[in-house]
Parts: C-alpha cells; sequence; structure tokens
C-alpha cells in the first residue's frame, strides 16, 4: 500500500483522543510474537504503545492494529493464543489476538511521516448471528448492544473524515 493523502504523523494522537471520549478497553489485535497481548486503560499508554511501534522497525511502511471494546456496547472481548509453526515464524512459538463479535478493528497505516485510517470495522449483527455457531467462542451475539456498537463506528467514522478532510496533503 502507497499513501496517495496523509495526515502528518505529528495528529496521530490527537486522532486517538476521539478513541477515549467513551469508556473503552484498547488491546492489540494481534500481539507481537512470543509476547503478551497488551490491553490500554489510557491515552497516555496509547501514545506509549505508539511511540514503541515506530520506533521499534526502521520499516518506511508501519501500521497499528487496535481492537476497540467500548463498554456501553457490553458484549465480551475473546483472547485466543494461537501456536506458530517456529520453522516460519524466526524460531516464534506463539502469539495472541483479541476479537469478538461487536469489537472495533482500528487500524492505522503509516508511511514516512504520514498516516491513515486504512480500516475502521466491525461485525455486523447479522453476520455475528449468521457465524455465532461457527464461533461459539464469542459468545451469544444478542448480549452485545448493537445499537451502540455502530454508534461508535460512525463516531470514529465521522471524526477521522473531519480529520482527514482538514489536515491531508497529497503525497
Amino acid at each position: 500500500m502507497s499513501l496517495e493523502k496523509g495526515i502528518h504523523i505529528s495528529e496521530l494522537h490527537n486522532f486517538f483522543n476521539h478513541i477515549f471520549e467513551y469508556d473503552v478497553s484498547v488491546y492489540e489485535a494481534y500481539s507481537d510474537f512470543d509476547s503478551d497481548l497488551k490491553h490500554f486503560s489510557s491515552l497516555n499508554e496509547i501514545k506509549d504503545y505508539v511511540t514503541y511501534r515506530l520506533q521499534k522497525t526502521e520499516d518506511h511502511h508501519k501500521d497499528i492494529n487496535l481492537s476497540l471494546h467500548y463498554r456501553d456496547s457490553c458484549g465480551q472481548v475473546f483472547i485466543e493464543k494461537h501456536d506458530l509453526n517456529a520453522d516460519k515464524c524466526n524460531g516464534a512459538k506463539y502469539r495472541y489476538t483479541s476479537d469478538g463479535w461487536g469489537i472495533i478493528n482500528f487500524n492505522v497505516f503509516i508511511e514516512g511521516d504520514y498516516f491513515c485510517l486504512f480500516c475502521l470495522h466491525c461485525r455486523s449483527e447479522k453476520e455475528a448471528k449468521d457465524w455465532e455457531d461457527t464461533l461459539p467462542e464469542f459468545g451469544n451475539p444478542s448480549s452485545w448492544d448493537w445499537k451502540k456498537v455502530n454508534y461508535h463506528i460512525k463516531r470514529l467514522t465521522k471524526s477521522y473524515k473531519n480529520i482527514h478532510k482538514k489536515l491531508a496533503v497529497k503525497l
């Protein structure tokens, strides 16, 4: 992926303010290899994590992948440990993921000094009910307040669109 338009990375922390406008638990979508999954309960913890991710690698392209669970949407977060094939993963043996029916996936792509939101998504209520038997570990889809889940998706999408409209530049 290559950015056509982006927002300067200095604004990324400001965008994260919108995540914490409501009571939320934030998790890494997936952990680093052979590491526990990180859980964030404050904006400062997210800012520290972003700084860590940006400095972790010299790669020009980076990403931040988070799972958002707004407490007013009810439901539950499902944390799963995945065994890895160490031969194919530079010796790594496991990693964790966070997921759930109404969990909001929040993915930011970073290229150089600019970022864009490349995914803000969650399952729909219909999708959750259709797949309930396949993923029973996610619990009952009816335990989620789907109006609240949709509200938070729309709110975050609108916030990002406003920021993008004001601050994005052609690269």
